[in-house]
């Protein structure tokens, strides 16, 4: 009998000896996503610009929150790095919104007109409605600037 007790006690001791070791998710400076689509593309080329990947995860989402709640924060960081690496800019500005088909109130189309190297080449952002009514970059369409004319 003892030694059952000691077993489940040194079972309980390695999961939280491995509970405590996992990766830990970095607390967000603000609240997740953004009021409205325009406010998530402006802070998320802010963020893009200073480098701040961990905070760009926090803004890059679904309809279900951030990535960062998500995905393990390393990989998100890694993906943020590269959307901030291919969205370096000398400036940008919102050029509209639009709804999306099928998705009426829940997703919009925010065209962003982004100058690199003196071209400006278009940039569509999706955005979505997540929890809390909270919005979140989707998807970036980058290949304006990943595949130039």
């Amino acid at each position: 009998m003892p030694y059952v007790r000691l077993s489940r006690l040194v079972s309980l001791a390695l999961l939280v000896l491995v509970a405590a070791c996992g990766p830990s998710r970095p607390a967000p400076r603000s609240t997740p996503g953004a009021p409205a689509p325009s406010a998530a593309v402006e802070r998320f080329m802010r963020l893009a610009s200073e480098k701040d990947y961990g905070e760009m995860g926090w803004l890059f989402g679904t309809a279900q929150g951030a990535v960062m709640r998500r995905d393990p924060p390393k990989d998100v960081e890694r993906r943020m790095y590269a959307l901030a690496t291919i969205l370096e800019h000398q400036s940008y500005t919102l050029a509209g919104e639009e709804p999306i088909p099928g998705r009426l109130g829940m997703a919009v189309r925010v065209n962003v007109r982004v100058t690199q190297r003196g071209r400006t080449a278009p940039v569509p952002f999706v955005l979505v409605k997540g929890p809390e009514g909270r919005w979140y970059v989707e998807e970036i369409g980058v290949q304006a600037l990943t595949f130039p004319r």
